[in-house]
């Protein structure tokens, strides 16, 4: 028996679902992706969801929208500055680069994996050029919306979120990434909820959600709000080829929207049985010099729906955490059980950093983002997972103590 870090998610009705979208001949973006669409709206409680290609798209597209919008003054221009954690995935941090924007790296929380906010003030204070910040919401554990948006707004910053692994986290009885001016989601197959690649972003400000649907489509304005606006103003062009904003081709196919629809009104099993791992986990390293980073949301009643627990994130403390590390990894491959690091690690360690022009920090500027890399490793938690599978985990982790 194996252990994984991830399942494909997909069931028989989702696969069907998936088989009557390509008998019905209707395969790109359709009526499927409107409906989806608006059943993710509904779920996060928020006026707009707009169906991406992937989270990585979800990113680019958002970034595309606030240095070029089709109506609005940019609220970022090339050169300015962006919040963004050292502990991060390329896809957060490259449309930051090819847009011409400059990444801001702030060093992390550990108890969350998160952007220290503490960090962050210190940096917004010395830096005048920062004009947003980018949390990503890691792993599932969704960060307080309040705290997010007071802190974008005691500093004039535009507030984005990276919520791709956080989908099914409530903190605070709002979901994450839901205030500020947008969020990203992203459904790839490990994810809380599975599309096999896709993505989407979240947003109550009609205009950035016209620019959305815009920017997904080369730029057209045939599925905007205001497309016959457009049309009356511009005369002269053909209504149904008419391109008013930059844009790329990341629209959703018909058929990722069926299974996102199958697989929808499930989410809440799924986020709970991933939950229920996370306390079989913690119970049985509790005492240990194993941890599992979030485990106290656990214990919290008022917490608990805060972290959906994407993957079980596990730090190894003590004196000897990096030898202790690889001898628990070790192990775990004896057993089966495949691992993984936590994200790419201190994102500033990876080679790819160096296409950064002009950056002003080392990997070493980081320490808990490079203490984290040095100590911590993931552990799958699919919802698809067997109690056979689970309970290789535990046995696992127990013989490791």
């Amino acid at each position: 028996m194996r252990v994984p870090l991830a399942s494909t998610g997909l069931r028989e009705k989702d696969i069907e679902a998936a088989v009557a979208v390509l008998r019905s001949g209707n395969l790109t973006m359709g009526q499927k992706v409107k409906e989806f669409e608006s059943r993710m709206a509904e779920y996060l409680r928020v006026k707009h969801f707009v169906m991406v290609n992937s989270g990585s798209s979800a990113n680019l597209a958002m970034i595309e929208a606030l240095m070029r919008p089709a109506t609005k003054e940019p609220l970022l221009r090339a050169g300015d500055g962006v919040l963004v954690p050292a502990i991060a995935w390329p896809t957060t941090v490259w449309p930051l680069v090819q847009l011409g924007l400059t990444p801001i790296f702030v060093d992390i929380d550990p108890t969350n994996l998160a952007m220290d906010l503490l960090e962050a003030q210190k940096i917004v204070d010395a830096d005048p050029s920062i004009r947003a910040l980018f949390p990503i919401h890691v792993l599932g554990y969704g960060l307080s919306g309040n705290l997010l948006a007071n802190f974008a707004q005691s500093n004039n910053l535009t507030l984005i979120n990276d919520v791709c692994e956080s989908l099914g986290s409530w903190p605070l009885n709002s979901h994450a990434g839901t205030t500020g001016i947008a969020g990203s989601f992203s459904f790839y197959f490990s994810h809380h909820l599975t599309t096999m690649e896709g993505g989407g972003i979240c947003t109550n400000d009609n205009a950035f959600a016209d620019d959305m649907k815009s920017i997904r489509s080369h730029g057209w304005s045939r599925d905007r709000s205001d497309a016959h606006d457009w049309d009356r103003n511009i005369s002269k062009n053909d209504a149904r080829f008419l391109f008013i904003s930059t844009g790329y081709n990341i629209r959703p196919m018909e058929i990722q929207a069926a299974i996102g629809l199958s697989q929808l009104g499930d989410l809440d099993h799924f986020v709970l049985k991933r939950r229920v791992n996370a306390q079989l986990v913690a119970a049985t390293i509790e005492g240990s010099d194993i941890a599992l980073v979030g485990s106290e949301v656990l214990t919290a009643v008022e917490s608990r729906v805060g972290h959906s627990w994407m993957m079980l994130p596990l730090r190894i403390m003590g004196k000897n955490a990096q030898s202790r590390k690889s001898e628990i990894i070790a192990k775990l491959a004896m057993a089966g059980i495949e691992t993984r690091p936590v994200l790419t690690g201190n994102f500033l360690a990876q080679p790819a950093i160096k296409k950064i022009v002009n950056l002003k920090s080392e990997s070493g500027d980081f320490p808990r983002a490079s203490e984290i890399a040095d100590t911590s490793f993931l552990i799958g938690n699919h919802h698809d997972f067997t109690e056979e599978q689970v309970s290789l985990i535990c046995s696992a982790l127990a013989a490791c103590r």
